[in-house]
């Protein structure tokens, strides 16, 4: 049994996502574990970013003084909107707020629960895909910065969702949406100053995930209410592990908790026992 902060699982697009777990800078290939038991219990501390150890975060995966100081968790980080980078006016921290706000950034349509709208780093896109759980996803437009990205969306999520539900994502495989019409539909309501940055490029990614068993009604896992979960994998999607009788437990909701972590058997890149 090793011990280690959680953390998010890595992707990598495949004929069916492939998914890698770090544990002591041992990457677990998690695909292998599907239909086999596994064990996460928490040792009631959880790592704040900066380094500290408490009982609980204080708010979104902060502790009091990050929360309220760290550019990570300022407004326009939830609200990309809000970014005043490019205008060269400070929210927390300048010099970090340019490299996260000034870099090219993609508006997507995808298909997670249904049609979505969503930002994301040009660098970050099948990944942040992914990560949602979409079986679909479309690039609506390509722009220089995090403030355009969140002006776009504001415009479109009038028409569409800018959330994905996680509960019918993980109920099954959408419906097949025309990604390319939407895409056309939508585009129409793109603010004239930005539809410049619209992309002509109508490539749609399909997505699929490594699941044997889908639930019949999702019961959600939370550490805090039980220190061990634990059951068969039945499969991954986004960022949540499918276990028998109905279970699924969101591995990015709990990234910073300290815990121990057990698997049936040895798998691929290393062995946890």
């Amino acid at each position: 049994m090793l011990s280690d902060i959680i953390k998010k699982m890595n992707t990598s697009l495949n004929d069916n996502v492939h998914y890698t777990f770090n544990i002591n800078n041992t990457s677990y290939f998690m695909n292998d574990l599907i239909g086999k038991k596994i064990m996460i219990k928490w040792r009631g501390k959880v790592l704040c970013h900066c380094g500290k150890v408490m009982q609980k975060f204080y708010r979104s995966g902060f502790c009091y003084n990050c929360f309220w100081s760290s550019p990570l968790a300022s407004q326009s980080i939830f609200k990309p909107e809000l970014c005043t980078a490019h205008l060269n006016i400070e929210e927390r921290d300048l010099e970090w707020e340019k490299k996260f706000q000034l870099a090219p950034h993609y508006v997507y349509l995808a298909n997670s629960s249904g049609i979505k709208v969503g930002i994301t780093r040009s660098t970050q896109g099948v990944i942040r895909w992914m990560d949602q759980g979409a079986s679909q996803a479309i690039i609506l437009a390509e722009v220089p910065n995090r403030r355009f990205s969140g002006d776009i969306e504001v415009s479109i999520k009038r028409y569409v969702s800018d959330k994905t539900n996680w509960r019918k994502m993980l109920s099954g495989q959408p419906v097949t949406i025309d990604l390319v019409k939407i895409k056309s539909e939508l585009s129409q309501h793109v603010p004239d100053d930005f539809k410049k940055y619209i992309l002509s490029d109508n490539t749609v990614t399909e997505i699929k995930y490594p699941v044997l068993e889908y639930p019949n009604k999702v019961k959600s896992l939370k550490l805090e209410k039980n220190d061990c979960i634990e059951g068969v994998l039945k499969g991954i999607k986004g960022q949540y592990l499918l276990l028998d009788n109905n279970q699924v437990f969101n591995v990015r909701s709990h990234e910073g908790f300290i815990a121990d972590f057990s698997f049936e058997e040895t798998i691929s890149q290393g062995s946890l026992f």
